[in-house]
């Protein structure tokens, strides 16, 4: 794809750096978990050639990555804008983070609200069917 072509570009990289934690046999779940074919580096570098000057990339991540994150997307001047962790439930620790970023843009981080997936009662959460577009039964 050529410089500068794309408006967003949305992404859930590996998680995991190369040669740490459990791996997998299965290639392919090596390669979608651990940072053997791509790291964050590489995802940031790449998003700040295709995109467009203040566009945005979005970025589905574990929670401990956040400040390799946030180092690689500055390093490629694409700015973090919004931050917003998620839970499983009220009061478990966050274990995914979401980042907007944009590239070319001004100092400025939001902290959202916490996303919570289940409620206590184990259901999802009305804002989890508000983002699917369904109706709690």
């Amino acid at each position: 794809f050529p410089a500068n072509s794309f408006d967003a570009i949305v992404t859930n990289p590996p998680y995991k750096k190369e040669n740490t934690g459990l791996t997998s046999k299965d290639e392919t779940q090596l390669i979608s978990r651990h940072e053997v074919m791509c790291n964050i580096d590489d995802i940031a570098k790449t998003s700040s050639y295709l995109l467009k000057s203040n566009c945005s990339i979005y970025m589905v991540h574990r929670p401990d990555r956040l400040i390799d994150i946030i180092e690689a997307l500055r390093k490629y001047k694409l700015e973090p804008k919004n931050i917003r962790f998620v839970h499983s439930k009220i009061g478990d620790k966050p274990n995914l983070v979401l980042v907007k970023a944009v590239k070319c843009a001004k100092e400025f981080l939001k902290i959202d609200k916490p996303l919570v997936i289940y409620g206590e009662d184990g259901n999802y959460t009305d804002e989890i069917y508000e983002i699917y577009g369904k109706k709690r039964d």
